[in-house]
């Protein structure tokens, strides 16, 4: 860290000197102009006015790579903030050019503009910039509210097709979380992209943080969806699917006034979710004590789902605690 002092010059006017090496860096010159931009926390940015969007671009060798290890190099060059991925090899085998198709329909924005016996590149075609965040949170939220509540559906009325596409829907999710994780480390990377996103480097982490738990929602709402399809047509009591539906809304009420604490800074509303936590506790030992008087072949998997509606208030429980952290934060 360099310092300088505020000189007066004209009477009136403060003025403080460039770092020069900050200066050969950028390549300013006498007459340039630079932008001052005030951030939240009372410093203050400065940035050559004609600052251009820089090109990220990542090579990766991918010879004798496939499967999980080649997915999860693309998806952390995509998280990263590449906005042009190369994958290299003496020549791509058809199983590596499957496993990068699959892993392109796992992301937003990415698209394959070149392909050749040895390179594939992979170009994101959309600015995360602009996007909202708080929008993509929004979305999450309402995504695995809506499969949660499916998946009971699912339950009850025995339609298989439902708890499928229940299962499916589970990849959108999955989306917008890598798309948080991305924007969340573009703004930790260059912190005018904030003033973007009419968002505080501390909003953006609280939403990067509200995204993980969002994310095992939809885990949680596509495994109870496939032990409704492990069940299949076997006859249940309807008392037991009754009281399952009736935690499984508690368990969406909490995680709904979590959300909504955390978006409106709400420190009594993040504390309901607590409380709701206490009373599905209650309720779930007494359904858990039902199921297991049951068959096998239908109390584990209800057993299964039942521990998926316990912790998807966990999750909420985990958000409300972000918004309370956040409230609390707040000027």
């Amino acid at each position: 860290m360099e310092t300088r002092k505020v000189q007066i010059t004209g009477g009136t006017t403060l003025i403080v000197s460039l770092p020069k090496s900050w200066v050969n860096k950028v390549n300013l010159s006498p007459g340039d102009e630079v932008a001052l931009k005030p951030q939240p926390d009372g410093s203050l940015s400065i940035c050559t006015k004609n600052q251009r969007n820089v090109h990220h671009s990542r090579t990766i060798f991918i010879d004798g790579k496939d499967g999980d290890n080649l997915v999860r190099e693309v998806i952390a060059a995509y998280i990263a903030g590449y906005t042009s991925i190369e994958l290299k090899a003496s020549k791509i085998l058809s199983k590596q050019r499957d496993t990068v198709r699959k892993t392109v329909n796992m992301l937003i924005g990415p698209e394959i503009i070149e392909e050749t016996l040895d390179k594939i590149v992979l170009q994101d075609i959309l600015n995360p910039a602009e996007l909202s965040v708080k929008k993509s949170i929004r979305r999450m939220h309402m995504m695995t509210r809506a499969m949660q509540e499916n998946a009971i559906r699912a339950l009850k009325e025995k339609d298989f097709d439902l708890a499928k596409d229940v299962i499916e829907r589970d990849n959108e999710v999955d989306k917008l979380f890598l798309l948080v994780s991305k924007q969340f480390r573009m703004v930790m990377r260059d912190i005018s992209i904030a003033d973007k996103f009419d968002m505080s480097m501390e909003e953006h982490l609280d939403m990067r943080l509200a995204s993980y738990p969002l994310e095992r929602i939809g885990d949680h709402a596509s495994k109870m969806c496939s032990q409704v399809i492990m069940i299949g047509d076997k006859k249940l009591p309807e008392s037991i699917v009754n009281a399952i539906e009736e935690v499984n809304a508690l368990s969406m009420r909490a995680v709904e006034d979590a959300v909504e604490a955390l978006f409106k800074k709400n420190i009594d509303m993040a504390n309901t979710t607590f409380i709701h936590r206490n009373d599905l506790t209650k309720r779930l030992l007494k359904i858990e004590e039902e199921v297991i008087g049951l068959n096998s072949e239908v109390s584990l998997p209800l057993g299964i789902i039942l521990d998926s509606i316990d912790r998807t208030c966990d999750y909420g429980c985990n958000i409300a605690e972000i918004a309370i952290n956040s409230a609390v934060s707040e000027p």
